[in-house]
């Protein structure tokens, strides 16, 4: 099992000796695969501060949570808590809301979801230069290895996996990036002042894999950049088209891509995702997407992106999974799993409300 992200060899390190007792053969065979794949794309390091070493031998000897009831019927949930020496922040429900501005800042008026073009990863194309203005890159230490949605002028959305042990100050936003290897002024960076993680994220089978990154200064939105939509809430998304986007390797243990890539998946029903391969690891905070025969996914490197659909009849982008994990990338038997955005609208909304809102097209209509 991969998760679908370049720089989580921290987590993997962490959870690998507990990991060796419960996995089968073959997860173990893909761990290992996996971790040597993230370990050559590190930097060698042989000046490496003794804070930095001791953040990674707190990791590596940290233990994993006991399970706490109240569960999904397929899979044991746990809540874990940041290692001591990270600045990453677990958010309880009973944390207050965040404070109303006071005064607010004056809003733009703006339309989410609308992508960058009037047309129409493994398997997929490269998209226009900013089709897709809410997708971000994340960087740790200055390098890429995860991807975040945008989802109003101050709130990021990604994976638990991506954030959870990092540590803050070292990760950072880029906004309006499209090729890697071309430098251009309208990239706009962002350093991070805050980092959530869902209360109830499962390190061992990546439950609740879906975090909320705070950037440290609002961005403006223009015509250029605006935010993606917010999924509709109670939609299975059965039967829809899924468009993933990301920065991913185009192939298994191959290189991470230089420009933004796009790949349409069938979205799967619960039923029909329980009866592939992955049998009752799939939660009902899961979604998957990808066809029987595979051929067609996202890949490490995508961890924290958007799986998002088009509403029917508009041009509206609702990002309705974020890239979590997978067995292998396009592997027949084995779709692509998401973590499923539409059970989290609460959360997040609590979590954000100082920030300004886009509309969405549809309602801004009526």
């Amino acid at each position: 099992m991969l998760v679908r992200s370049a720089w989580i060899c921290l987590l993997i390190l962490a959870v690998a000796s507990l990991a060796e007792e419960t996995a089968s053969p073959s997860l173990k065979q893909s761990q290992n695969t996996f971790i040597q794949w993230v370990l050559s794309l590190l930097p060698q390091r042989p000046g490496a501060s003794d804070t930095e070493n001791a953040t990674l031998a707190t990791l590596t000897s940290s233990s994993l949570p006991t399970a706490e009831p109240g569960a999904s019927s397929s899979t044991t949930t746990t809540s874990t808590q940041a290692p001591s020496s990270s600045t990453t922040t677990t958010r309880r429900a009973t944390t207050p809301a965040p404070p109303t501005l006071n005064p607010p800042r004056k809003c733009s008026d703006c339309v989410c979801g609308i992508a960058n073009i009037q047309k129409r990863i493994v398997g997929g194309q490269e998209t226009e230069v900013h089709q897709y203005p809410w997708v971000a890159m994340l960087l740790y230490g200055g390098r890429f290895y995860c991807a975040a949605t945008l989802l109003n002028d101050q709130f990021l959305l990604t994976a638990s996996h991506c954030v959870y042990g990092f540590r803050r100050e070292r990760i950072s936003v880029r906004l309006l990036e499209h090729d890697r290897k071309m430098s251009h002024t309208q990239k706009i960076d962002r350093k991070v002042s805050e980092v959530i993680t869902h209360p109830k994220y499962n390190a061992r089978n990546y439950d609740n894999d879906i975090a909320i990154i705070k950037l440290d200064e609002p961005v403006e939105f223009n015509e250029l950049l605006h935010p993606v939509c917010m999924p509709t809430p109670g939609r299975s998304f059965k039967g829809e088209t899924g468009i993933v986007t990301g920065w991913g390797a185009l192939k298994v243990g191959g290189p991470t891509s230089d420009t933004l890539q796009e790949v349409q998946v069938p979205i799967l029903s619960q039923d029909e995702c329980r009866k592939s391969r992955y049998g009752n690891k799939i939660t009902d905070n899961m979604l998957c997407g990808g066809y029987d025969e595979g051929g067609k996914d996202s890949c490490q490197g995508d961890s924290g992106g958007p799986l998002h659909i088009v509403a029917n009849g508009t041009r509206e982008h609702q990002i309705a999974g974020v890239v979590s994990w997978g067995e292998g990338c396009a592997k027949a038997g084995y779709p692509g799993v998401y973590a499923r955005v539409n059970r989290y609208g609460t959360w997040i909304k609590n979590l954000t409300k100082q920030a300004c809102l886009c509309q969405q097209e549809t309602k801004k209509i009526k």
